[in-house]
């Protein structure tokens, strides 16, 4: 499309973001500022239309105005998994030989990230990661007064990795996938039959960090009404690999073929396009439209201007879910092969502008042990991409790289 139909992509109508997103600008960004109603009309006005109109007669609460805080503990959630910090999902492991992690976090209380900024990070045996050929990058992107909405964890135990790429959209996207990213691997390797059967522990763990989220917006300060996450969850052990999802934080696998290496999508973006996914959504009560002037096909209410969630599968969106919207994952489970050389899992940061195989193409430019070489330059080609295309706004950019085999 021409830059002028890009530009309202990547503002409120971005694709997998609701219309009252308003770019995530809310004042937990620099402590102080507009209070949710005005960020609401701000970006219903954007989009040329009333997103929120009759959220009031649908007694939903939009006042909360804090931020989540980091080790706080609040009630148990109903499967038996305590919400909040409870250490690192290596603690799962505690007698591995060779243990180490990476999760995003927030940063400081009244600190505001610029552009191009790296998430900050929370990290266990950092050194180890090069050896277990995992490298990372997650961009705050240009978006004023916003803080980085992505976030992202790796966790390496012996012969077990785990990975997972989260991307918060709403007011409270940042809080939101935060919280996800902690409760979801949690929720995943705490689960009843994760030794036997990691497939239906994975099936069973996006609902439960749904709940989880749910239930703790009020004691940890963020609204997931019209605030939701991303999230891709993946797990290598014992020669298989696990992947399940909901949005559209794809997976993608990097196979030789011959000399070359091509692309291969382990997962598809959850939106209204896809006949199943519409189907699914009218079929709870749920209506796809897509409004004069605007880009994706958006669920909303049935005869509702919200929530206008261009994603029809999240963790959060609890407006969402009144329409249709769910948190149950895809998942697969796959027998590691001997022409697979690595996977990608990436924020749509990097896919608003480069395909799967470009992502490819440019990271077997590095060899593995360069792998967080390799992961900084995909992401600084999405951001010239963005740059190039929009000027002046730019998404925020995750990438997680993951080989599978030795040089």
């Amino acid at each position: 499309p021409p830059l002028r139909s890009r530009r309202r992509r990547a503002g409120c109508a971005r694709q997998g973001r609701c219309v009252a997103r308003c770019e995530g600008r809310s004042s937990r960004a620099s402590g102080s500022g507009p209070g949710w109603r005005e960020l609401l009309g701000r970006s219903c006005l954007a989009m040329g239309s009333c997103a929120v109109k009759g959220l009031k007669s649908q007694n939903i609460v939009l006042e909360h105005d804090g931020r989540r805080q980091p080790n706080q503990k609040v009630e148990d959630d109903r499967s038996g998994v305590r919400i909040g910090s409870l250490g690192n999902v290596l603690d799962h492991w505690p007698k591995a030989q060779c243990r180490a992690s990476v999760e995003g976090c927030a940063p400081a209380d009244g600190v505001q990230q610029k552009g191009w900024a790296d998430k900050p990070t929370k990290k266990i045996g950092e050194e180890s990661l090069s050896i277990f050929k995992v490298g990372f990058a997650c961009k705050k992107g240009l978006k004023p007064e916003s803080p980085n909405q992505d976030d992202f964890c790796i966790f390496r135990a012996d012969g077990v990795t785990v990975i997972g790429v989260f991307d918060g959209h709403g007011p409270y996207g940042a809080d939101v996938s935060g919280f996800v990213q902690e409760a979801l691997a949690r929720c995943f390797v705490q689960d009843a039959v994760f030794a036997v059967d990691p497939e239906t522990a994975m099936m069973d763990a996006f609902p439960a960090a749904h709940r989880q989220c749910t239930d703790a917006q009020n004691q940890l300060n963020f609204d997931c009404s019209l605030s939701g996450t991303t999230a891709t969850l993946a797990m290598l052990r014992d020669g298989n690999f696990y992947v399940s999802h909901v949005g559209d934080s794809r997976a993608v696998l990097a196979r030789q073929q011959g000399a070359a290496l091509m692309a291969e999508d382990l997962t598809e973006d959850h939106r209204p396009t896809c006949e199943g996914e519409r189907r699914r959504i009218q079929a709870a009560g749920g209506q796809v439209r897509r409004l004069d002037g605007d880009i994706p096909h958006r669920v909303f209410l049935s005869g509702k201007m919200y929530p206008g969630l261009a994603m029809t599968r999240s963790i959060g969106d609890t407006v969402g879910v009144t329409a249709g919207v769910t948190s149950t994952p895809d998942v697969s489970s796959l027998k590691v092969q001997e022409d697979w050389r690595f996977v990608l899992i990436c924020s749509d940061g990097i896919w608003e502008f480069i395909t799967s195989q470009e992502a490819v193409d440019i990271v077997a430019r590095f060899p593995q042990a360069d792998v967080q070489k390799a992961a900084e330059s995909l992401s600084s080609e999405a951001w010239n991409r963005w740059i190039q295309a929009e000027g002046d706004v730019v998404d925020d950019i995750t990438v997680v790289i993951m080989w599978f085999n030795d040089d």
